[in-house]
C-alpha cells in the first residue's frame, strides 16, 4: 500500500491559540512539503504560483493511498478550509503524534525524536523555529514589514523552503522506530478516527449568550469599581490593583497579605481579627477577579462562522491511560481542599486539587503534564523553554524561541499562562 507523507507550513492572521479550526479557517498554505513511500521529500512551493505536482494530487485523491502527518488534526483541517476537493477523508489518516501518545511517548515530533535516538541537526533545528517565527505569524505591530515572505526575506525563504522537507525525513524514521501494538494495528485506529469525526462536528455555541455574558461581566465591574472607590476615599480605582490593594490594607489596616490568591482571601474572611470595612473589599476583590466567566472568552473566541466550536477533545492525551484530555484553555470542575468547587483553566489545575471526571471526583498527577523540565532565563523571566511569553500584545512565542532569537519580551503582559 502506497503511503503520502505530508506535512504544511501555513500562515494565518488568527492566531492558534484560538483553536485550530478557527485558525484554519483563515489560513493560507504557504508550503505543501511530501513524499510518496521512501521517495525523497519534496516541497510545493504555493506562494509561486506554480500547479501541485501531478504525483501529489494523484496520491491525494487516490483511494487506496494512506496518509500520514505529524499532529494531523492540523494539516487535514488545513486542507478541508483551503483545499476541501483534494483533502483525503478522515478514514485515510494515520498520525505519528497519536501513535506515539498511544504508546505514552511525548507528542512533539521534537521530543519524540530525541527519545527514539533520531538523529538532529540542532543548530538546524533551531533555524527552523526562527524561520516558522518569521513567515508563518503576522509580524508586530511596530515591524516595518507586517508580514514577511519570499520577496521580503528571498534568502530566509530559501532555507525555509529547504527546511520544509526536514519533517518529511524525521517523521518517516520516526513511524519506523515507534511501537505499533497500540497504534496504528488495534482498535485505536478506529477509537481515533471516531474522535476526528466528533472533533470536526463540535457542538453549537450560543454567541449572543455568550457575548451577552461577557457584557454582564464587564458591568458588574464597572459597578464593583464604583464601590471599590467609594469605600476607599478614591485611593483605589478598583480591587483588581494588586501592588495597591496590597499596599491600601497595610496602610489602612495594618494587616499585610502574602499574596491576593482567592485561597488567602478567603481564610482571611473567617478571621475574627479582620474589621468587616476590609472583609468587604476582599469581597469585592474576589468577585471582580473570578475566572469562572472565562469560559465565555474561549468560547467566543473559538467557535467558528458557523457557531460551532470544534477541536475541543485530545485523544490520548492522558500518558497513563490513554483517556481523552480536553483541549488547553478550556474550563473544568475541580474541588478544592476546604470543599470550594470552582472552574479552573485546564493548564492551572494543581495536583492537591480534585477533578470531576463526569461521574466522580479523581486524582491526578497534573491534568496538563510535561514532566520535569529545566529552566530559562530572558529578558527578566525564569520559565521552561515551553513557556508562552508575549513579543506584543498581539504576538506570542515560547521563552525558548525568544531567547535563541534574542526577542524583547512585552512589558504590557509578559507572560500567559503556560503548561509545564
Amino acid at each position: 500500500m502506497t503511503t503520502l507523507w505530508l506535512d504544511l507550513e501555513t500562515y494565518s492572521e488568527t492566531p492558534i491559540n484560538h483553536g485550530t479550526y478557527r485558525y484554519a479557517a483563515n489560513a493560507e498554505i504557504m508550503l505543501f512539503a511530501w513524499a510518496l513511500d521512501e521517495q525523497p521529500a519534496q516541497v510545493w512551493d504555493l506562494t509561486t504560483d506554480g500547479p501541485m505536482p501531478f504525483d501529489l494530487e494523484s496520491a491525494l485523491l487516490d483511494p487506496e493511498v494512506v496518509v500520514y502527518a505529524h499532529n494531523s488534526m492540523f494539516d487535514r483541517t488545513v486542507m478541508r478550509y483551503a483545499m476541501p476537493d483534494l483533502c483525503p477523508p478522515i478514514e485515510r489518516w494515520r498520525d505519528t503524534m497519536v501513535q506515539a501518545l498511544c504508546h505514552s511517548l511525548p507528542g512533539a515530533l521534537g521530543n519524540l525524536c530525541q527519545v527514539l535516538g533520531v538523529p538532529s541537526d540542532k543548530a538546524k533545528d533551531k533555524d527552523g523555529k526562527r524561520l516558522i517565527q518569521l513567515f508563518c505569524k503576522p509580524r508586530p505591530k511596530t515591524s516595518k514589514v507586517l508580514r514577511a515572505t519570499r520577496d521580503t526575506h528571498p534568502a530566509d525563504w530559501a532555507k525555509f523552503v529547504a527546511y520544509a522537507g526536514d519533517d518529511i525525513e524525521a517523521m518517516r524514521e520516526v513511524e519506523r522506530r515507534l511501537p505499533k501494538w497500540t497504534y496504528p494495528n488495534s482498535h485505536e485506529l478506529g477509537m481515533w478516527h471516531l474522535d476526528q469525526h466528533i472533533n470536526d462536528r463540535g457542538l453549537a455555541v450560543d454567541l449572543d449568550l455568550a457575548v451577552a455574558a461577557l457584557q454582564a461581566v464587564e458591568d458588574e465591574k464597572v459597578v464593583l469599581a464604583e464601590r471599590t472607590a467609594g469605600m476607599t476615599n478614591g485611593e483605589l480605582a478598583s480591587t483588581t490593583q494588586r501592588d495597591a490593594m496590597l499596599e491600601y490594607m497595610l496602610a489602612e489596616y495594618g494587616v499585610q497579605l502574602p499574596d491576593m490568591q482567592g485561597a488567602t482571601l478567603e481564610r482571611r474572611l473567617d478571621d475574627p481579627d479582620i474589621p468587616e470595612a476590609m472583609k468587604d473589599l476582599l469581597r469585592i476583590r474576589l468577585q471582580a477577579s473570578t475566572t469562572s466567566t472565562s469560559k465565555y472568552k474561549s468560547l467566543v473566541r473559538a467557535t467558528n462562522l458557523d457557531g460551532r466550536l470544534r477541536g475541543l477533545l485530545q485523544f490520548g492525551g492522558a500518558s497513563r491511560t490513554l483517556r481523552w484530555c480536553i483541549a488547553e484553555g478550556a474550563l473544568v470542575t475541580t474541588l478544592e481542599r476546604d470543599g470550594r468547587r470552582t472552574q479552573t483553566p485546564i493548564e492551572q489545575v494543581r495536583q492537591d486539587q480534585l477533578v470531576w471526571d463526569g461521574i466522580e471526583w479523581v486524582q491526578h498527577e497534573g491534568v496538563v503534564f510535561s514532566g520535569i523540565k529545566d529552566v530559562i532565563e530572558h529578558d527578566g523571566v525564569r520559565a521552561t523553554r515551553e513557556h508562552v511569553v508575549y513579543l506584543s500584545d498581539t504576538e506570542s512565542t515560547t521563552l525558548g524561541e525568544a531567547a535563541d532569537n534574542g526577542l524583547a519580551l512585552w512589558e504590557g503582559d509578559t507572560c500567559s499562562t503556560s503548561t509545564n
